[in-house]
C-alpha cells in the first residue's frame, strides 16, 4: 500500500512522530523531576483503538472521563490500577472499582464525597487515597496571560469561596481515606508556561495551607506540542518542577501529566483533495472533500496549519489574489482558510492539514459523509489501516426502521 495512491479524505499517523513527542515528554519529566512520574494519556483527545494501544505500549496510563471510555480501555487491556478517573460526572460502580484496585481518582462533584463516606464505612480495614480537583482564579494569578473574557473554569472545588477547604476537611474526617493528591488543570485558552508555573505554585500554597502530605500532584494537560513557535514539554516541566520542588520531594511525591493534543498532533495529518474550482463574482472557491466537520466540529479554531501538494509545477501557474478553501458540506460556514496571492489551485491538488490528531477523527459528527479512514505509517515505513471508512452499513448499526421489542 502506497500513500500516494490512497483515496482522500483520510487521516494519516506517523508512528515515528508519536515516538518523537513521547520521548521529549519522558525526557522532560525525568530531567526535571526524576523517575517518580507517570503519564495519563487523555483518552477523550483521540480514542482511536490503535492509538490507545500505542500509548499503553509506551507505559502510559489511561486518563478517562466517562463510563464509555472506561469500557473501551478495559477492552484494550488497561487495568483499573493504570487508570486516572477524572470529570464532573462519574459512575459510582466504576469509581468504587478503580479505588478498590488502586487506581487514581480525582474527585470533582458533590456526590463523590458521599461515595467516599460509604466506601470508608463498607471497607473499614482498607485505606483509600484520592485526589481533589482544584479550581482557582487563574486570571488573578496571571493577569497578563489570561484572556479578559474568561471567567474561570467550571471544574473542581473553588479555592476562593472555601469549597475546596470544605471538601478536604470532610475527607480528613474519614479514618481510612486520605487526600493524597491535587489535580490542577489549565482551563484557560492561554497555555503559556507562566500559567502552568502559577498552577504549580497553587499546589504548593494549598498543601501548606491545609497541611497536606501529598503522594502526587497532577498537573493535567492542555500543553502546546508539535509547533515550533510554541513552548514544549521541556519548557513546561522546567517551570512546573521548579515551583513544585519548593515544597515536594520528587522521591516521595509523584508528578502526573495528562497530555493529549501535545502527544499526537505533530504525528497526524488530514489529507484532502480539491474536487472543483468555482468562480463566483470576485471570489474563487476551492471545493474539497474534507470539511471543518472533520477538523473542527465545535468551531473553536480559526487557524489550520497546512501545506499543499500540487499535481504539477505550481510556479508555472498564474497567481490568484484570493482563493477560499472550503469543505464538502452544504453549510456556508464550512470555509477553512484563504490562500492569498498563491498559485491557482486545480482539481487533484491536495490540501494537507498538519497537527490534526486532537479532537478531530474521534469528534467527527455523522453528517453528510461518515468517518474517513485512518492510516498508520509504521516505523519501518509500512502502512496499516487502523480504521475503515464508515459507510451506510456502519451507520445503520443499531438503527431500526421497523417496530421491535425493546428488550431484544
Amino acid at each position: 500500500m502506497n500513500s500516494d495512491t490512497l483515496q482522500t479524505p483520510y487521516f494519516y499517523i506517523r508512528e515515528t512522530g508519536l515516538d518523537t513527542d513521547a520521548a521529549i515528554l519522558k525526557e522532560a519529566l525525568c530531567k526535571n523531576w526524576g523517575p517518580n512520574h507517570l503519564v495519563g494519556y487523555s483518552v477523550k483527545t483521540n480514542s482511536l483503538p490503535w492509538l490507545l494501544q500505542y500509548m499503553k505500549g509506551q507505559g502510559f496510563f489511561a486518563e478517562i472521563v466517562s463510563d464509555t471510555e472506561y469500557r473501551l480501555v478495559k477492552k484494550l487491556g488497561f487495568d483499573n490500577a493504570h487508570m486516572i478517573y477524572n470529570g464532573p460526572i462519574k459512575e459510582k460502580e466504576i469509581f468504587n472499582s478503580i479505588l478498590l484496585d488502586g487506581g487514581y481518582i480525582n474527585i470533582d462533584s458533590t456526590e463523590e464525597p458521599i461515595w467516599l463516606e460509604e466506601l470508608s464505612a463498607a471497607y473499614p480495614q482498607r485505606n483509600f487515597s484520592v485526589g481533589v480537583r482544584v479550581n482557582c482564579d487563574i486570571a488573578a494569578l496571571c493577569p497578563e496571560e489570561v484572556l479578559v473574557e474568561e471567567e474561570g473554569g467550571r471544574f473542581g472545588y473553588c479555592y476562593e469561596n472555601g469549597r475546596l477547604e470544605e471538601v478536604i476537611s470532610r475527607i480528613n474526617r474519614l479514618p481510612n481515606v486520605k487526600v493524597a493528591g491535587l489535580h490542577l488543570h489549565s482551563s484557560t485558552q492561554s497555555r503559556t508556561v507562566s500559567v502552568y508555573a502559577a498552577l504549580a505554585s497553587m499546589a504548593v500554597r494549598i498543601a501548606e495551607e491545609y497541611n497536606l502530605e501529598l503522594s502526587y500532584v497532577d498537573m493535567g494537560g492542555g500543553y502546546f506540542g508539535g509547533r515550533e513557535d510554541k513552548p514544549d514539554y521541556r519548557d513546561y516541566f522546567y517551570a512546573i518542577c521548579k515551583e513544585l520542588r519548593r515544597k515536594f520531594d520528587p522521591a516521595c511525591t509523584t508528578l502526573i501529566a495528562e497530555p493529549g493534543v501535545s502527544l499526537i498532533s505533530r504525528a497526524t495529518t488530514f489529507v484532502t483533495s480539491v474536487k472543483d474550482v468555482k468562480e463566483i463574482r470576485n471570489h474563487s472557491f476551492l471545493i474539497t472533500d474534507g470539511s471543518r466537520t472533520n477538523l473542527n466540529p465545535l468551531v473553536t479554531r480559526h487557524v489550520y496549519p497546512h501545506h499543499m501538494v500540487y499535481v504539477d509545477e505550481p510556479e508555472k501557474r498564474p497567481v490568484i489574489k484570493s482563493q477560499w478553501v472550503t469543505g464538502f458540506t452544504c453549510m456556508e460556514y464550512d470555509r477553512l482558510f484563504e490562500i492569498k496571492n498563491g498559485p491557482a489551485m486545480k482539481p487533484g491538488d491536495k490540501v494537507v492539514y498538519d497537527t490534526a490528531g486532537g479532537y478531530t477523527m474521534c469528534l467527527n459528527p455523522l453528517f453528510i459523509h461518515y468517518f474517513p479512514p485512518v492510516y498508520v505509517e509504521h516505523r519501518d515505513g509500512t502502512l496499516f489501516k487502523a480504521r475503515d471508512q464508515w459507510d451506510v452499513d456502519e451507520f445503520m448499526q443499531k438503527n431500526y426502521t421497523e417496530e421491535r421489542d425493546f428488550h431484544e
